[in-house]
């Protein structure tokens, strides 16, 4: 896997099939500065991104480098170029987030796959010519993060589920495990949805943002039952009670009079058959 590959992709963690540095070239079988990182897509034709906010210098064609696109990133004073692509979906001029597609990975040029090839060089270095750029490798790049804080806390609310932040490194998402907005203000926000995945349970705070839970930087508040419903459930739980012992009680009565009833049926049926016997026994003269 790669370290900062994943940068080009949406939810897609790309692998290195070339390195940045001198090898032998796979067409030309020439020892030359491989200038870029290689990243494979198991052979998809995946979207690729705009690093950040920046713009689009330069799209077009070449034999090595089949379709390509140059864009200046001016946060971090770099140019970029992206390489054998499929198919360009920018032209020169655009400004670009990193939600924006600069085209599709491909095998246009000289290439023995489908893979992107990415480059970078200082942003100054653009009108150079190819073999004068300083050229650098993208996987030893140290990615310099965009701080910027999200969201508006609310008070505190005990007729609400609600989760209090309580680090200031807390990222924000746009989904579980989504795209990164920034990090999330600390202070108290409103449960509005949530969600359990392998790793978390997410909580949307604000309209698509989301947050992991973590007992390390957040505190979960639950709503709290109010007192007269807490009366009301005991009252109610009694009297289901009440009404079961009556209903013991009643049984109860009713099987005595059955008892009762079976106990004086036996008595008059012994008592018919004594009577028989005795009239049986006084025709025979023996009473």
């Amino acid at each position: 896997m790669s370290k900062n590959g994943y940068r080009l992709f949406k939810n897609y963690d790309p692998y290195i099939t070339s390195n940045f540095g001198y090898r032998i070239h796979p067409i030309t079988k020439v020892k030359t500065l491989h200038s870029g990182v290689d990243y494979g897509t198991n052979n998809k034709k995946l979207a690729t991104y705009a690093l950040e906010d920046g713009k689009v210098l330069a799209t077009g064609f070449a034999k090595a480098n089949g379709n390509y696109v140059y864009v200046n990133f001016p946060r971090l004073k770099k140019t970029v170029i992206y390489q054998h692509l499929d198919k360009i979906s920018v032209k020169r001029g655009d400004k670009v987030t990193n939600s924006t597609i600069i085209g599709y990975v491909g095998a246009t040029g000289e290439v023995t796959g489908i893979h992107l090839h990415f480059g970078m060089f200082p942003e100054n270095d653009f009108n150079k010519s190819w073999n004068v750029r300083n050229w650098e490798d993208f996987e030893k790049y140290n990615y310099p993060e965009l701080v910027k804080y999200v969201g508006s806390p609310v008070n505190r609310d005990k007729n609400l589920d609600q989760i209090e932040v309580t680090i200031k490194n807390l990222r924000t998402r746009t989904s579980p495990n989504g795209t990164i907005l920034g990090y999330i203000n600390s202070g108290i926000y409103n449960i509005l949805n949530s969600k359990i995945t392998a790793d978390y349970t997410w909580y949307m705070i604000e309209k698509d943002k989301w947050i992991a839970y973590k007992k390390e930087y957040a505190k979960l508040y639950l709503k709290e039952e109010k007192e007269d419903d807490i009366v009301n459930q005991d009252s109610n739980s009694k009297e289901p009670k009440e009404e079961t012992s009556n209903q013991v009680e009643e049984i109860s009565e009713d099987n005595l009079e059955e008892e009762s009833k079976t106990s004086n049926f036996i008595k008059n049926f012994f008592r018919k058959i004594i009577e028989f016997i005795q009239k049986i026994l006084k025709k025979l003269g023996i009473l």
